[in-house]
């Protein structure tokens, strides 16, 4: 009961995530589909590519230089800030293939759900940063009863925060929003927030219409339901 009250006064406190509990709630009615992770991660393995494979049949080449490599100084400074901050967050990911993507792709318009410490934002924008066009907006919703919202992105350096916008919402509200900062369409879109499987399918079918003809569409762990296998 009191986790409970917690969670409801956490609530209350910040209005703006409140419509995340209606999506939470609604997840009852698909249980099934919310817990299929055997089926999930059968057809992963039948699909999966390595990394330098896909950059191949993505970008035509399979040279995958590594974050730490390229950028020593950015990085030995992220980790600091990762390391002095005092909560435990979402990890790196494939930090270094979204860079390599975004770094060909040149991409003018990306979304990203899902921020953290910000690994994700910093490969992508870095990526980003000599393309004079593009543009980074980030939809977070911080850890339900964390408090943890002055340290989201807190990876990424200021000079990066010229090309990027955070928004602090739940995705019900905070992807139409930059879908109308983006005039509805996008070129890459980094899909890292509600991983539930109703989560999953409301986000997808938004996201895939505003997304541009040859654009690049990227979710993490697609294994915990059947939503992007559907």
């Amino acid at each position: 009961m009191i986790k409970k009250l917690k969670t409801f006064f956490w609530f209350i406190k910040k209005p703006q995530y409140i419509p995340q509990i209606v999506q939470v709630l609604k997840r009852n009615s698909n249980k099934d589909s919310e817990s299929s992770p055997t089926e999930s991660t059968t057809w992963c393995k039948k699909h999966v590519v390595a990394q330098k494979d896909a950059l191949n049949i993505l970008l035509g080449c399979s040279d995958l230089f590594e974050l730490p490599q390229l950028f020593p100084v950015d990085f030995k400074w992220a980790k600091n800030q990762e390391k002095e901050c005092p909560f435990t967050m979402g990890g790196e990911g494939a930090t270094s293939f979204l860079y390599h993507i975004v770094k060909s792709k040149r991409p003018n318009k990306v979304l990203e759900t899902g921020v953290a410490y910000g690994w994700s934002s910093l490969a992508i924008l870095l990526g980003l940063e000599n393309n004079e066009n593009g543009f980074l907006v980030s939809n977070d919703m911080p850890y339900i009863k964390m408090n943890n919202d002055e340290y989201v992105g807190c990876v990424i350096p200021d000079r990066l925060k010229q090309r990027w916008k955070l928004q602090r919402a739940a995705d019900v509200n905070g992807i139409p929003k930059a879908l109308e900062y983006f005039d509805n369409e996008l070129d890459l879109i980094h899909y890292d927030s509600d991983k539930s499987y109703r989560g999953r399918k409301w986000a997808h079918m938004k996201l895939w219409e505003s997304l541009n003809v040859n654009g690049i569409y990227m979710e993490d762990d697609i294994n915990d339901n059947i939503a992007f296998k559907q």
